[in-house]
């Protein structure tokens, strides 16, 4: 018998506890999540999202996988401006079927939510679309502050290379890259696009230690102006 929902090894509703993300209600398995839970996850990534998330109204996760970030920025945008929408490009939306249940809680009333089941790449055929392709189909946000974060796993240049429009519009971005041999191609694009970036490397959490990464990663992120 487990005493605490935290403990339970399954998937079940949670909220998150603390960082950017606080509030955020999501369905994760407790025995692996421990970080997201105190909002601890790739904490490196924390102070610039405290920074920009008060001005964000549109939010394109590409790569949602659990939802962490979908469901995080939902949360934030939902406490700064009441009104948002959210993008979640994920091709393995048949594998995660859990992701798209929490946008229908009450916690996300005012969030517009669309879920995306194909690849982001470099062209748009039936199975990707580009990231430049899906903002010209919504006018309806255009000129909305938007935050775009790329977690694709090796596929970053492919997703950069569909978004050379994108790319010089004003939007923050954060760009999760696996990999040193592809820090240059990611930066070559920004350094294109004359944006601003800055490179943070993975670090140790002062309390939980080292998160276990198979690939040595960074992110890009676009510096505030």
């Amino acid at each position: 018998m487990y005493l605490l929902p935290y403990s339970r090894p399954k998937q079940i509703p949670l909220r998150i506890l603390a960082g950017p993300f606080r509030g955020a209600r999501l369905i994760l398995n407790p025995a692996c999540s421990k970080r997201k839970i105190l909002g601890i996850y790739e904490h490196i990534l924390n102070p610039w999202l405290n920074q920009i998330l008060p001005d964000i109204e549109v939010m394109f996760d590409v790569g949602a996988n659990d939802g962490y970030f979908t469901y995080g920025c939902a949360k934030a945008i939902k406490r700064y401006h009441k009104l948002g929408h959210i993008i979640a490009f994920e091709p393995g939306l048949g594998e995660q079927a859990v992701l798209s249940i929490p946008a229908t809680w009450s916690d996300y009333t005012g969030i517009s939510f669309e879920f995306i089941s194909l690849f982001v790449g470099s062209i748009s055929t039936e199975s990707t679309i580009t990231l430049d392709k899906a903002y010209e189909e919504r006018p309806s946000l255009h000129g909305k502050p938007l935050l775009i974060k790329v977690d694709v796993e090796g596929s970053e240049v492919d997703v950069l290379e569909g978004a050379t429009g994108l790319l010089h519009k004003p939007h923050h971005w954060v760009v999760e890259v696996h990999g040193d041999h592809l820090l240059d191609p990611v930066l070559g694009f920004f350094t294109n696009a004359k944006r601003a970036v800055d490179i943070r490397l993975l670090q140790p959490h002062w309390l939980l230690g080292s998160e276990s990464r198979t690939v040595k990663t960074s992110w890009v992120t676009t510096r505030p102006e």
